[in-house]
Order: C-alpha cells, then sequence, then structure tokens
C-alpha cells in the first residue's frame, strides 16, 4: 500500500506537525458526527484514532517517515459491517477535508491513493454484512 519513496515528508508538506493535527482533527470530528456513518466511531477514543492516522499516513505516503504499531487495517476493521457506500463517504470526508486545508495536489493525490487502497480491506458485501449483523439473508430456492 506504500508509495515509493519521492523525497517528501507528509507532515512538512500540509504545514507541519500541527497542522497535521488539526487536519487530522477535522477529520475525525466529520467522521464522528456524520449521519451515515457516525455510529461506527461512537464508541471510539477520537484522540486515540487521531494519533494513530497521522502515524499510518506518516508511515505509507511521501517518505514513509512514521512508525506504525497499530493493527493492520484489515485486522482493525473486521469486525465491522463497512459496506461500500460506508466506505465512499468516509472517502468523500477525507477529500473535503483535504481540500478545506489545501493539501498540496502531490500529497492529496498519494493521500487518497493509499485510502483507496484499503477499500477492499475493508468492506463487507451486503449477504456477508447482513449475516454478521444478525439480519436474515433472503437466498432464492433453487
Amino acid at each position: 500500500m506504500a508509495t515509493s519513496n519521492p523525497g517528501w515528508d507528509v507532515i512538512e508538506e500540509v504545514g507541519g506537525s500541527a497542522r497535521m493535527e488539526a487536519l487530522m482533527r477535522a477529520f475525525y470530528d466529520r467522521l464522528f458526527d456524520d449521519l451515515m456513518i457516525g455510529f461506527f466511531f461512537a464508541m471510539s477514543d477520537k484522540e486515540a484514532l487521531i494519533a494513530s492516522q497521522i502515524d499510518y499516513v506518516h508511515a505509507h505516503i511521501g517518505s514513509r517517515q512514521g512508525d506504525y504499531q497499530g493493527p493492520p487495517i484489515r485486522q482493525a476493521h473486521q469486525k465491522m459491517p463497512i459496506l461500500v457506500g460506508h466506505f465512499d463517504r468516509r472517502h468523500q470526508i477525507l477529500i473535503d477535508v483535504l481540500d478545506q486545508f489545501e493539501v498540496p495536489p502531490h500529497v492529496r493525490e498519494a493521500w487518497l491513493g493509499l485510502d483507496r487502497a484499503m477499500r477492499d480491506l475493508v468492506i463487507r458485501q451486503g449477504d456477508q454484512a447482513r449475516e454478521e449483523m444478525g439480519y436474515e439473508v433472503f437466498r432464492p430456492k433453487e
């Protein structure tokens, strides 16, 4: 999922540590408050998520100078019934926040590429998600 080493540091490119934290805080504030996906975050520690996401992004794009110690993406999300629409909503919020913070185009593209690469690791297909949530899945008789 990581990009090649392009010689730039993502934290410096967005304006330093304080600006990166402000960007992530804006992102997670929107995620927590979102009507479509906020329920995924209801029992989460926002501060821990912000710190972890900063480490993850820093370790996976740009010169990859960060040190991400969290669980693998698939493992961290495996118990969540994340559908395509949920993922797409989160991705759009990321786009909006990156635009709001006027992230440089090369950083924006690398960051969105990293985010898109997570898609197949976290989403569930409809039947799988419904079964995991305890809903009966309709199966036509053969």
